[in-house]
């Protein structure tokens, strides 16, 4: 298995170890500084920690594999343009209904927003295998 070392890789790999230094120092230091029922530096500590791993294994596997093999052909490109074209329209409504909804109640959008996102993402990612599933795209 072969590792590129290209500057995109190295930087993206010392942004996700660096990430999880500064979570280790946050942990580490900050605790004494503050008083210990403050649990404040212990989560975001974790957090950083987290996701300077997330980011480490993530940069990883895309060293392993060649230039050529993370660029999208025509019809990838094509199906999430299609699918976030339709996922867009299906937000719309949602909040058109919503709209709707709260000119009969106190619906507040800070209440909603959430929902509305997960539905927007399924709607994507379902979209796409759909997409994907009949083939021709036009």
């Amino acid at each position: 298995m072969k590792i590129r070392k290209d500057k995109d890789i190295l930087r993206f790999l010392g942004i996700g170890l660096g990430l999880v230094l500064l979570g280790i120092i946050i942990l580490w230091i900050v605790p004494d500084v503050v008083e210990r029922t403050w649990t404040f530096p212990y989560v975001i500590g974790g957090i950083f920690i987290l996701v300077g791993i997330i980011l480490t294994l993530m940069c990883l596997y895309t060293a392993t594999k060649t230039k050529e093999d993370l660029i999208q052909d025509e019809r990838s490109v094509r199906i999430n343009e299609k699918a976030g074209y339709h996922a867009f329209w299906i937000i719309i409504g949602c909040i058109a209904l919503l709209v709707v909804v709260d000119w009969y109640s106190k619906l507040m959008f800070k209440d909603v927003y959430g929902p509305l996102f997960i539905v927007g993402m399924f709607s994507f990612v379902i979209l796409r295998w759909y997409y994907d599933q009949r083939g021709n795209i036009e």
